[in-house]
């Protein structure tokens, strides 16, 4: 440890140095040109933060509508969903709240975002589909389409602190793609963002709203795109995740609730219930899909 303490001493003190001597090399008018370009670019960034904000806190705390003897949820005639799967538990819970008991998605396209190595979040999503397809086939409709990004895991179980910003960069130089690349289908054909994201937790799911949050500070990709709905994990009974946590204090998501009363009194936000038990399967077998 020690050792390891030393070189990285040493290591910034090189860096410090490095950077002093480039600096002094600069000319006065150079020097002054890239501090100036700094400054624009904080005022310009906090500026558009704010202005997005702004624009977003009305909605944040929005009640979804939650009907459990509601026959089918409305849905636009052509849609494209992106769902963030976590690792376990996580990915269970977000399948189940997309059970509505609905059975037709023509021109619906869901896009599963899911971190690498997570190959029981790939095993639930194939079995999903498969009784969702099984489901809709019994009611001579259409399942929709789906497609799935794998992308680098922000930070894996146990992972040292020290080395997560960098894996956390590899998974959001992999998210812009699956964020800004349409599906092919035709529902991606004609909307070339989706309109909602949903995630309830997995540290995944925090890179992608600030993804987003990027693309559409620097107008990248439209305010009315991609809204980012967050659902805190039915398993936060007192108290948000960490994923919640960043969300809640950076305020970059549009829509913002828990399951649980405790949580919401705690950290004055939206108390939706436990959507997780909302869905209306017809059996343990055939599940049924998106009702967010």
């Amino acid at each position: 440890m020690a050792r390891s303490t030393t070189l990285f001493g040493i290591a910034g003190a090189v860096a410090i140095g490095s950077a002093f001597t480039i600096l002094s090399s600069l000319g006065k008018r150079s020097l002054l040109t890239v501090v100036a370009s700094g400054i624009a670019l904080l005022v310009f960034a906090s500026t558009r933060h704010i202005q997005l904000l702004s624009r977003r806190s009305p909605k944040r705390n929005a009640r979804l509508q939650v009907n459990a003897s509601s026959q089918a949820v409305r849905r636009p005639p052509m849609d494209y969903n992106l769902f963030v799967l976590g690792s376990g538990g996580h990915t269970k819970e977000m399948l189940m709240m997309m059970d509505d008991g609905s059975h037709d998605f023509t021109n619906f396209h869901r896009r599963y975002l899911i971190s690498s190595g997570d190959a029981m979040s790939e095993n639930h999503l194939e079995e999903y589909e498969d009784g969702l397809k099984t489901l809709c086939k019994s009611h001579k409709s259409s399942p929709g389409t789906y497609d799935k990004r794998i992308v680098t895991r922000a930070r894996k179980v146990h992972q040292p602190l020290w080395s997560t910003p960098l894996t956390a960069l590899l998974s959001i130089l992999d998210i812009f793609p699956a964020l800004l690349v349409p599906p092919d289908s035709e529902a991606g054909k004609k909307l070339r963002y989706p309109s909602r994201v949903f995630s309830n937790g997995p540290a995944t799911g925090f890179f992608v709203a600030l993804a987003i949050h990027l693309l559409k500070m620097f107008y990248l990709a439209p305010e009315s795109s991609m809204k980012v709905v967050y659902i805190e994990s039915w398993a936060r009974i007192s108290t948000l995740s960490l994923t919640g946590k960043l969300l809640l204090h950076t305020g970059i998501a549009d829509v913002f609730v828990v399951q649980h009363e405790e949580v919401a009194l705690r950290y004055g936000v939206q108390n939706a219930g436990e959507i997780v038990f909302n869905s209306r399967r017809l059996d343990d077998i055939e599940p049924s899909p998106v009702k967010c």
